[in-house]
């Protein structure tokens, strides 16, 4: 082993372990120069050990075998996020790696040479590393990669896009490296690698997307619960209402018969009211956010000028009463996902009309909402994604899917009838929780 290879490696492994110690730091927020100083010294023996000794061929798993080790022991990682660390370190190293191999061969320089030139493989080492530094540097590499970590951390069944998109990667970087023996081979082997990171980022947006429904429709629980104790109010406010006309009329009976005409008017308005029938059909809920969030869902469709029934079996807010609070969370969830859905569907429509009922059969309680619609529905690519609404939507009825297949108590059916797309929500009574 010649004199000028160590020199080379000790120089490509000080600017690579400097890199390398940036990317993962930089994910973890880590400030603290004690553990920063250790990553970097134990990166810095790997890069030596690894130029010297590690075949091109194996040298991207071992790098991130070693630096998610390092990670772990050093930086006091104590899960599997030290791997996806020593991951993302790799691609940004990785992406840096081809783009200036493409730029020294894009002037003349011979790919083989890149290998086997101590002068140039340190050039390109050094450029290589300071590149990955500036992508790093970026904001919305950073925040891509907190995102990516956040959602692996909600939803681990993600790790497997990224094993697919790590082992093709790591096919790619076996197969070539350094060592592309053609200039096209540049331009193939870039735009893969674009393509996983594209995939990638559109893997993290969506899955964010997501969560940030499933944030939302948390919120919202908690918001609607205000607006039962108005309708509850307003029950109360009601009906005493009425009994306080029906004992104004029996004290002014005998002295103005146009003040009894005129209260008996207030009577007959009073029980003609919507707002009356409204509040009696919503307190038909038992308390608990479902009540709220009819309320508050009936006044976006009078804001969206939809017509709308509403009718409540009676019985409903006894056997409703019996789920657990869970349940009844994640009933509200689903009722205001396919709420959401019909509002969005038939505003769009010259007839705007949503019909809820609610009923019961012998072990189930029925939620049936119809909504009129515009255009065509593919019944068979709800709860996948697809959405008639197009780009950027359908994560509602995603999560209304998770939510059905962990709760077997919940059924639900999507058909069109009459002109109405309707979305029938079984609760199976025999399955509810007794409290």
């Amino acid at each position: 082993m010649s004199v000028e290879k160590i020199i080379v490696a000790i120089i490509a492994a000080l600017f690579q372990s400097i890199a390398t110690t940036f990317l993962v730091c930089k994910q973890i927020s880590c400030s603290d120069k004690k553990k920063i100083s250790k990553f970097l010294l134990f990166a810095f023996l790997y890069f030596i050990l690894g130029y010297l000794f590690v075949p091109n061929a194996v040298r991207f798993i071992v790098f991130i075998i070693s630096i998610s080790l390092i990670t772990f022991f050093v930086m006091k990682i104590k899960d599997l996020n030290s791997v996806i660390y020593a991951f993302n370190a790799e691609m940004i190293l990785a992406v840096s790696e081809i783009f200036i191999s493409l730029v020294l061969v894009s002037v003349g320089i011979n790919s083989k040479e890149i290998v086997t030139n101590s002068g140039y493989n340190l050039i390109a080492n050094i450029l290589i590393s300071i590149l990955a530094v500036l992508i790093m540097s970026l904001e919305y590499i950073r925040k891509l990669l907190a995102k990516e970590i956040e959602i692996l951390n909600k939803k681990r069944v993600i790790k497997i896009y990224i094993l697919i998109i790590f082992l093709a990667v790591y096919f790619l970087v076996l197969k070539n490296g350094f060592e592309f023996l053609a200039k096209s081979n540049y331009y193939i082997n870039i735009l893969f690698i674009l393509f996983s990171v594209l995939l990638l980022t559109m893997i993290m947006r969506n899955e964010l997307k997501y969560n940030q429904l499933e944030e939302e429709n948390k919120n919202m629980l908690n918001y609607v619960t205000k607006y039962e104790k108005i309708i509850t109010e307003k029950g109360k406010a009601n009906h005493e209402f009425k009994n306080q006309l029906m004992v104004i009329r029996g004290y002014a009976q005998m002295n103005s018969p146009k003040l009894i005409e005129y209260i008996d008017s207030l009577t007959v308005d009073a029980n003609k009211t919507y707002s009356s029938y409204l509040i009696s059909q919503l307190n038909k809920f038992p308390d608990g956010g479902l009540k709220g969030l009819l309320y508050y869902k009936l006044s976006i469709m009078e804001d969206c000028n939809i017509s709308y029934d509403i009718n409540v079996e009676n019985g409903v807010k006894t056997k409703l009463k019996n789920l657990s609070v869970k349940e009844h969370k994640n009933l509200t969830k689903i009722l205001g996902v396919l709420l959401d859905n019909a509002i969005d569907a038939s505003k769009k429509c010259k007839n705007k009309k949503i019909i809820i009922e609610v009923s019961m059969e012998k072990n189930k309680i029925i939620f049936n909402i119809q909504n009129t619609y515009k255009g065509d529905i593919n019944l068979n690519m709800i709860g996948t994604g697809y959405s008639a609404k197009g780009k950027g939507h359908g994560f509602g009825l995603r999560l209304v899917k998770d939510i059905i297949e962990k709760e077997e108590i919940f059924e639900l059916e999507n058909k069109v009838e009459d002109g109405y797309y309707v979305s029938e929500l079984k609760i199976k009574k025999k399955k509810i929780n007794s409290n």
